[in-house]
């Protein structure tokens, strides 16, 4: 029997965040002078740069994945709120090394800061759009883009030498998780 694990959205500050990325934002603005502060993004191979519309749609989702290559990285533009479901970065890079379904957690993006995982980092494919219609983000990502998902309802794993360029490796999880994550607004 499915279960349906439920998480509660939290806000996303650079405290609570920490442990999956960093949050990229000016927070000191001097009046007098311009200022450019770095950020931690890395990647490997060549830094591409996307759009992605996400449209409101259920709130519940069952694949995580994670990136060996690349912080990827998130810039709301425009639309509704909304939500990504983050966890930790395993130990090992494994394939069967996957977080528990407990380690997952829900942030509300804010739209007036950008957000980076850390290498590794398990994370929802989509941001889960709150309202309708829906929301635009600019991604930074890399080419290639290593990068391993699992299905939490099924157990079935995937591992991409480079995610949309390569036929993944297919394997199944010895554990049988049989979970579906829900946001809970």
């Amino acid at each position: 029997m499915t279960t349906i694990h439920r998480l509660e959205i939290e806000p996303m500050t650079e405290q609570s965040f920490a442990p999956y990325g960093e949050l990229w934002d000016t927070e000191d603005r001097p009046a007098d002078r311009r200022l450019l502060i770095s950020t931690g993004y890395s990647y490997g191979g060549r830094t591409t740069v996307s759009t992605i519309w996400q449209p409101r749609a259920e709130m519940t989702f069952n694949l995580l994945e994670r990136h060996f290559g690349v912080t990827q990285s998130f810039i709301q533009m425009s639309g509704s709120p909304a939500v990504v479901c983050v966890a930790p970065a395993t130990a090992s890079e494994a394939p069967t090394d996957v977080p528990e379904p407990a380690d997952v957690r829900a942030f509300r993006i804010d739209p007036t800061k950008a957000y980076s995982f850390n290498r590794g980092t398990w994370h929802s494919l989509n941001r889960l759009v709150l309202s309708p219609p829906g929301a635009s983000f600019l991604i930074l990502n890399s080419d290639p883009n290593p990068t391993q998902m699992i299905d939490y309802e099924t157990g079935a794993i995937t591992v991409h030498a480079d995610l949309g360029a390569s036929e993944p490796e297919r394997m199944q999880h010895e554990r049988n998780f049989d979970t579906i994550f829900e946001v809970v607004p």
